[in-house]
C-alpha cells in the first residue's frame, strides 16, 4: 500500500522534456497526462515522433517495470499485430529503464514509450462495434499472455487486486453516502457467502487489469491502443473482463446489452469457463467497489488530484443499476452472450418435456389438444383488447360469449405476446433502464371463477402466497419438478388463483399428477383481470420464490425463452392453435366450387373441416383443434411419421426421376415386398394410386387368358377409372351410374349379416363362393368368358365385410376352374391391418394370382403396386412396351421402404391385432347395451358396427349412423359410414392407434349412444 500513501513524481513540462533528452537522447516538447499515482508526459520530438514519458512513483520497485517490460516484449512475440505501446531504449541503448530525481530530491525510475494513436475510449460513443473490437483485443491480450510469467507480477498488498477485495470492508467509512456503504457492504457479503469458496477454484494468469476506458485508445470503432500496463498482477484470469466490462458499461443507457458485444468477442477470441461466467456480474460489481472506496479514500488524502475522482460518478450510477438487476438473469445473459444456454440445464428440461408430450395431465381437467379453443389477443391495437372494455365484468362477458361463439371449451392467451396492458410500475424493468417488461412469459386459460385446476405431473410445493399486491398475478403456486428420475429440478407457476387455493399448502407439500390443488379467483384478487389462470414453465426461479415475473422485456426474450419456456410443452395444444392460416372455410369452399368442380366431395359439408396438419393418429384444424383419425387407412403408419418424413425429404433433395434409369431404390423395394408375400407372387409393376393397380391387374388378366370379361362382388369399389367405375357396383349401381355392362356379372356380396347366407361358417362361406358360378355362366352363355374374378381381401365399402370360413377358397377354385384369374385387392386391408396377418386374403388362406396395393404403401405418397406370378407377367410382355413415368421412383421407394421399417420396428402388426380385439371388445360390449348395433364385426384396426332400427328385421338405421358421425365429430373423432345403406360405422384408423385413443371413442360413442 505505500506506493498509494507516497506522493507521485512532481516533474514540471520542461523537466521532463529535459529527461527525455538527457536520458533517452528524444529533444522535443512535453504536456503533462492525467494519472493516478505517477507522472505521464506526451513529447513531442522536434522530428514529428510521438513518445509518453513515464516517471514512475518513487515508491515504484523496479522489478515491477522490469515485469511490465517483460510483458510487453512477450506479447510482441505471442502476436505481434497487438496495438500496444514499445519500451525505448536508454540513450546508451544498455536498458529500457533509466533513473532521476524529482524536485523533492526522491529517486524516480523513468521510461520512454512508443506513442499510441488515437483518442480514449471515455470520450467515444462506446457504441456496439466498438465494444466487440475491445471484446476481441482483450481476449487476444489474454491469450498472448498464457504461459508468461514473473515474479514481480505476484501483488498480494495491491488494491487494484480482485484477489484481495475482501480488505475493501476497512475502507467501508470512506465513503460519505450510506447509500453506496450498503451496497458495497451487500456485494462483499455476497461474495464471501456464496462466491469465495468457487472463485478460489477458477484459473489464474498474468492479466492486464486495467482495461479502464482511459487506458483504451480506439480509432473509429477499431481499437488502436492499450496504454498504461502499471496494473499487471497475477490474479485470477477472470478478472481481466471483469475489470474492462466496469469501465466500459459506464455512461450506457442499457449496460446489459452494451455488455454483451464485448464479452461474445472475448469469448471467441480466448474461451471462458462457466465457473468464470458464474461470478462475472459479482466480479464487474466489485470492481467497481474497488473504484469507489479508493477514489474516496485517496481523493480526501489528495484533493488537488481530479484524475482519482474522474469515474466516481459514473461508477456509482452503474454500480447502482448493478445492484438492482436479478444476479441470476444477469448470468443468463452473458452465458448467451458465451453461446451456451443462457441456463445450463434448460435443454435438459426441454428435452424432457418434448419427449412427455401427451403425457401430462390436463390442467383444467380435459385435453386441450382436441378441445375446441379461442385465441384472445391482447397485443397493442388488437381487436379483442378493444372488445374488452375498461372492467373485468365486460371483460368477462366479451370472453364468455367468445367462447360461445366458437363453441370454446377454453379461451387462450398467447405465449411470447407483447401487451400493451402492462403497464403499471410492476413492469419496469430492474435489468434493462432502456426497456420495460411486456412480453407474456406464460399462457392464459380463460374461464369462470372457481376453475378447477389439477397438477400436470407429480411435484411439491415451492411457495403458495398472495401477490395481489406485490404483482397483478393473485394468489400464485409455484412447484417444482424433476426432469425425469435423474434429471435436473424445474417449476410451473400458476397465477391468478383464489385465495382459498393457498389453503394449507406449504413448502415442501406434494402434489400427486392429477391431483385437484387450486381454481382460479375472481377479478377482486387478481389485480382486476377476467378470471383465468396464468400458467408458466420456469427453469430458474432467478433467486426468486412467489415473487417471479409473469412478463419479459422484449429486449431480452431470446434469455426468458430458456428461463420460462413455452407453457404449452405442458398444455399440448396444437401449434396451429396460435396462428391464422390462408383462407376461411366459406372462402375455400366457393373457390373448390369455381376451380375444383361441384362433384369433388367433402366431409362434414354442412360444417367441413380444414385440416392443416397430421400427427400420429390426429388431424389438426386451422384452429388448433386435434382430431382423432379413425378411418384414414392410408396414413398408414401415422400422419408425418418423422422416419417415413426423414426418408422422402433426403431422397427428394438427392434424386427423384422415372424408372427408366437404374436406380437401388425400386428393385430393393421389390426384393422385400416380395418376400412377405407367397410364392409364386414375385413379380412387381409399380404405379402411383390404387385405381391405377387394379387397371393394370385388368390388364395383366385379359393379356393372360385372352379374355374381357370380369366377375365381381356386388356393392364392391375397385377405383375411379372409367374401366374400374364399370367393374365397381359400388358406383354403377347408384346414383350417377350408367348401370351394369354387358362384360361384366356380379356375385354376391359374402354379407354373414345382412347376406343370403349368414354366419361365419364354412357352409355358409362355400354357399356365397357358388354365386360365381351363374355369373361366369352367363357370361360365357353371352360369348363373353370372364377374365378374371376380383374381390377385396375384406370388402369396405360393401360393409367392412369379414368372409365367412371358406369363401375365398371355394371362390378362388371355382374361377379357376373356369379359366379366370383371382385378383386380391388389398388397397385397404394390406401390410398387417388385420393384424392376425400380414395380408388380408391370408385370413382365408388363399393364394392369389394378382394382388392389388394402394397408397398405404408409403404412407400417402403416390406409390401403389401389382405383384403377379412370372407367367402372368411373361405373357403381359407381348411386344408393346410398359411404362409408367413415376411409377416407382426413387422418392416414393423410399417411403415405402421406410414404412415397412416401421411396421416392424413399432410392432405395429401386433399392436393392430391387440388394439383391434379390444376395440372389438369395447363394441361388442356396446351392443348388449344399445340395440341400435345390430352387429360388430372386424378383424385387426379394420372393424365396423352396422346400425339397424330393428335386429329382427334389420331395418338400417341410416340417419342415425350420420347422427352419430356428426355428434362425434363435434367431440373430436372422425369417423365415416359405409356399406350399401351408409348404416355401418366403419374404423380403420392409421396402424399407430393405440388402447388409450380406442377408449376415448368408444367412450364418446357411448355417450352419444345413450343420448338416441
Amino acid at each position: 500500500m505505500r506506493l498509494f500513501q507516497t506522493p507521485p513524481p512532481a516533474f514540471d513540462a520542461s523537466a521532463a522534456a529535459a529527461l527525455a533528452q538527457e536520458l533517452f537522447a528524444v529533444e522535443g516538447q512535453a504536456r503533462l497526462l492525467a494519472s493516478e499515482r505517477d507522472q505521464n508526459f506526451k513529447v513531442t520530438a522536434l522530428d514529428g515522433r510521438r513518445f509518453v514519458l513515464k516517471i514512475a512513483n518513487p515508491a515504484e520497485q523496479r522489478a515491477r517495470l522490469d515485469c511490465e517490460n517483460a510483458a510487453l516484449a512477450h506479447l510482441r512475440r505471442q502476436d505481434p499485430s497487438l496495438p500496444l505501446p514499445t519500451p525505448q531504449p536508454t540513450r546508451d541503448c544498455q536498458d529500457t529503464i533509466a533513473q532521476a530525481r524529482d524536485p523533492e530530491g526522491a529517486d524516480c525510475l523513468v521510461r520512454l514509450f512508443s506513442y499510441q494513436e488515437g483518442r480514449v475510449l471515455a470520450d467515444a460513443p462506446k457504441n456496439p462495434a466498438q465494444l466487440t473490437a475491445l471484446g476481441a483485443t482483450l481476449g487476444r491480450l489474454s491469450r498472448a499472455l498464457q504461459g508468461f510469467h514473473h515474479p514481480a507480477a505476484h501483488r498480494p498488498d495491491f488494491p487494484w487486486n480482485l484477489d484481495e477485495v475482501s480488505q475493501l470492508a476497512a475502507l467501508l467509512p470512506y465513503l460519505s453516502d450510506a447509500r453506496d456503504r450498503d451496497l458495497v457492504a451487500r456485494f462483499l457479503q455476497h461474495f464471501e457467502r456464496h462466491g469465495r469458496a468457487r472463485y478460489e477454484g477458477l484459473r489464474r494468469a498474468v492479466i492486464y487489469n486495467d482495461a479502464n476506458d482511459h487506458n483504451v485508445l480506439v480509432d473509429g470503432d477499431q481499437i488502436s491502443g492499450l496504454i498504461d500496463f502499471g496494473d499487471m498482477v497475477f490474479s485470477r484470469q477472470i478478472n481481466e473482463l471483469a475489470v474492462c466490462l466496469a469501465y466500459s458499461l459506464m455512461g450506457q443507457e442499457s449496460p446489459l446489452q452494451a455488455a454483451v458485444p464485448l464479452i461474445k468477442a472475448y469469448h471467441h477470441a480466448f474461451a471462458l469457463q462457466a465457473e468464470e461466467v458464474a461470478l462475472l456480474y459479482d466480479l464487474v460489481a466489485l470492481r467497481l467497489c474497488i473504484s469507489l472506496c479508493l477514489s474516496a479514500k485517496h481523493g480526501q488524502a489528495r484533493q488537488d488530484n481530479d484524475y482519482l475522482l474522474i469515474s466516481q460518478a459514473p461508477a456509482r450510477t452503474l454500480l447502482r443499476a448493478l445492484g438492482a438487476m436479478n444476479r441470476d438473469f444477469v448470468h443468463a445473459v452473458f452465458r448467451q452472450a458465451c453461446g451456451w444456454s443462457p441456463v445450463a440445464h434448460a435443454p435438459a428440461v426441454l428435452a424432457w418435456l418434448t419427449q412427455q408430450q401427451g403425457t401430462f395431465h390436463p390442467l383444467l381437467g380435459f385435453d386441450l389438444f382436441t378441445a375446441q379453443k379461442a385465441v384472445i389477443n391482447l397485443s397493442a391495437g388488437s381487436e379483442d383488447l378493444a372488445n374488452l372494455g375498461s372492467t373485468p365484468a365486460q371483460a368477462e362477458a366479451y370472453i364468455a360469449g367468445l367462447s360461445r361463439e366458437r363453441g370454446a371449451h377454453a379461451v387462450v392467451g398467447l405465449y411470447h405476446e407483447d401487451r400493451s396492458v402492462y403497464q403499471s410500475e410492476n413492469f419496469v424493468s430492474d435489468n434493462d433502464p432502456a426497456d420495460r417488461r411486456s412480453v407474456h412469459l406464460g399462457i392464459d386459460l380463460f374461464g369462470p371463477p372457481g376453475t378447477a385446476l389439477y397438477a400436470p405431473l407429480d411435484g411439491e410445493v415451492v411457495s403458495a402466497v398472495d401477490n395481489a399486491i406485490a404483482l397483478d398475478y393473485g394468489p400464485t403456486i409455484i412447484l417444482r419438478h424433476k426432469a425425469g428420475p435423474q434429471g435436473p429440478v424445474f417449476y410451473t407457476l400458476y397465477g391468478h388463483l383464489s385465495r382459498q387455493s393457498l389453503g394449507r399448502l406449504t413448502p415442501g407439500t406434494r402434489i400427486g399428477k392429477g391431483q385437484k390443488f387450486a381454481a382460479t379467483g375472481d377479478s377482486q384478487v387478481n389485480g382486476g383481470w377476467a378470471a383465468h389462470v396464468h400458467f408458466q414453465i420456469i427453469t430458474d426461479l432467478l433467486g426468486n420464490d412467489g415473487n417471479f415475473p409473469g412478463a419479459g422485456e422484449p429486449t431480452w426474450m431470446h434469455i426468458w425463452r430458456a428461463i420460462t419456456p413455452d407453457a404449452n410443452l405442458i398444455l399440448g395444444m396444437p401449434e396451429e392453435t396460435f396462428a391464422q392460416h390462408g383462407r376461411s372455410k366459406p372462402q375455400i369452399m366457393r373457390d373448390r366450387q369455381r376451380l375444383l368442380g361441384p362433384s369433388l366431395s367433402v366431409n362434414h359439408r354442412e360444417n367441413p373441416l380444414k385440416i392443416l396438419r397430421g400427427q400420429g393418429a390426429y388431424l389438426i384444424d386451422e384452429s388448433g383443434r386435434a382430431y382423432l383419425d379413425c378411418v384414414n387407412n392410408i396414413s398408414h403408419v401415422g400422419h408425418g411419421h418423422p422416419k417415413v418424413v426423414q426418408a422422402i425429404s433426403q431422397q427428394a433433395a438427392r434424386l427423384n426421376t422415372n424408372s427408366r434409369y437404374l436406380h437401388d431404390n425400386i428393385v430393393d423395394y421389390a426384393e422385400r415386398l416380395t418376400a412377405r408375400l407367397p410364392e409364386p407372387l414375385s413379380v412387381c409393376f409399380f404405379v402411383n394410386s390404387g385405381s391405377e393397380a387394379n387397371e393394370l391387374a385388368l390388364r395383366l388378366a385379359r393379356s393372360y387368358t385372352g379374355r374381357q370379361a370380369v366377375v365381381v362382388q356386388d356393392h364392391a369399389y375397385h377405383g375411379h377409372s372409367s374401366s374400374l367405375i364399370d367393374m365397381s357396383p359400388y358406383k354403377f349401381d347408384r346414383k350417377g351410374g350408367a348401370g351394369q355392362q354387358d362384360w361384366v356379372r356380379k356375385a354376391s356380396l359374402p354379407d354373414p349379416y345382412r347376406g343370403r347366407f349368414k354366419g361365419y361358417g364354412l357352409e355358409a362361406g362355400r354357399a356365397y363362393a357358388q354365386t360365381l358360378l351363374p355369373a361366369i355362366e352367363a357370361l360365357e352363355k353371352a360369348g363373353r368368358p370372364p377374365a378374371l374374378f376380383i374381390a377385396e381381401s375384406l370388402p369396405g365399402v360393401g360393409g367392412q365385410i369379414i368372409y365367412p370360413d371358406g369363401y375365398l377358397a371355394a371362390a378362388y377354385a371355382i374361377a379357376r376352374a373356369k379359366g379366370l384369374v383371382c385378383i386380391a385387392d388389398e388397397v385397404q386391408v394390406g401390410f398387417g391391418r388385420v393384424g392376425e396377418t400380414f395380408w388380408g386374403f391370408e385370413l382365408q388362406g388363399v393364394t392369389p394370382d394378382i394382388v392389388t396395393l394402394g397408397k398405404p404403401i408409403a404412407n400417402g405418397h403416390p406409390m401403389a403396386a401389382v405383384v403377379t406370378t412370372p407367367a402372368i407377367a411373361q405373357a403381359f410382355a407381348n411386344g408393346m412396351e410398359y411404362f409408367n413415368s413415376f411409377g416407382g421412383n426413387p422418392v416414393s421407394c423410399a417411403a415405402a421402404l421406410a414404412v415397412l421399417d416401421v411396421i416392424a420396428e413399432e410392432g405395429l402388426q401386433q399392436q393392430a391385432a391387440e388394439v383391434g380385439a379390444h376395440t372389438l371388445t369395447r363394441l361388442k360390449e356396446l351392443q348388449t347395451r344399445h340395440r341400435l348395433i345390430g352387429d360388430v364385426r372386424g378383424k385387426g384396426l379394420f372393424l365396423g358396427a352396422e346400425l339397424v332400427k330393428d335386429r329382427e328385421s334389420l331395418e338400417p338405421a341410416t340417419a342415425q349412423a350420420a347422427h352419430i358421425v356428426g355428434q362425434l365429430r363435434n367431440a373430436g373423432y372422425l369417423l365415416s359410414t359405409d356399406g350399401p345403406l351408409d348404416n355401418v360405422l366403419k374404423l380403420k384408423p392409421p396402424m399407430v392407434f393405440s388402447k388409450q385413443q380406442s377408449d376415448l371413442v368408444m367412450d364418446e360413442l357411448d355417450r352419444v349412444l345413450s343420448g338416441l
